[in-house]
């Protein structure tokens, strides 16, 4: 298996625990802070749960006319938020709902979800984000986590903060209004997206 290109966001120093639990709670995530003291113990994850976790994101995000999750590193990103940030309570309760979402797409289909067609991938991701919202059980399940994850760890990427979206660092003037032309992508508004994250 093609390894996943490295996370410019799990690699990287560019947002500050504040910036990190900030942006978390945009996305309904409650993140714990990591123990300086003692090193994050890596979360074991196979082949195939990395790839699962991978073209889930994929389809949520999609590549388009710039990278998707893919490329830009979510499932790396997803590690290290299960290794640094999740609690010991809710990295289980992810894995738990990683493998339930796996063995629910092989009754639905007969096949592994990696093996469906994208239309499939599209339905099946599509049909239990639907039952979440529909009714929302106590805990967010892996579909709905994964939702969020991908989105944060994309939009806080190299790729997502400045291809994705349009990143202006500080210009040092006012413009009370700025045009905005046809194609023009909006700001990314992470002031610090371009220096590099220390999530450890």
């Amino acid at each position: 298996m093609k390894p996943f290109p490295p996370s410019p966001v799990a690699e990287s120093l560019s947002l500050d625990r504040r910036d990190v639990l900030r942006l978390a709670a945009m996305f309904g995530l409650t993140l714990t802070v990591p123990d300086l003291a003692s090193p994050a113990t890596a979360t074991r994850l196979t082949a195939e749960e990395l790839a699962l976790i991978g073209s889930v994101s994929e389809v949520i995000i999609p590549a388009t006319d710039t990278g998707g999750a893919l490329a830009a590193g979510v499932p790396d990103f997803v590690k290290m938020m299960l290794s640094e940030w999740f609690s010991a309570t809710e990295r289980a309760h992810f894995m738990a709902g990683l493998r339930e979402f796996s063995a629910g797409a092989r009754r639905r289909y007969g096949r592994d979800f990696d093996a469906l067609t994208a239309a499939e991938k599209d339905d099946y991701v599509g049909a239990r984000l639907a039952a979440a919202a529909a009714a929302p059980p106590a805990r967010a399940p892996f579909v709905v986590l994964m939702k969020r994850l991908t989105i944060f760890g994309y939009y806080t990427s190299e790729l997502g903060a400045t291809s994705e979206l349009h990143q202006q660092i500080a210009t040092a003037q006012y413009v009370p209004a700025a045009d905005v032309k046809p194609g023009d992508r909006a700001d990314s508004g992470i002031t610090s997206a371009s220096y590099p994250l220390s999530a450890g």
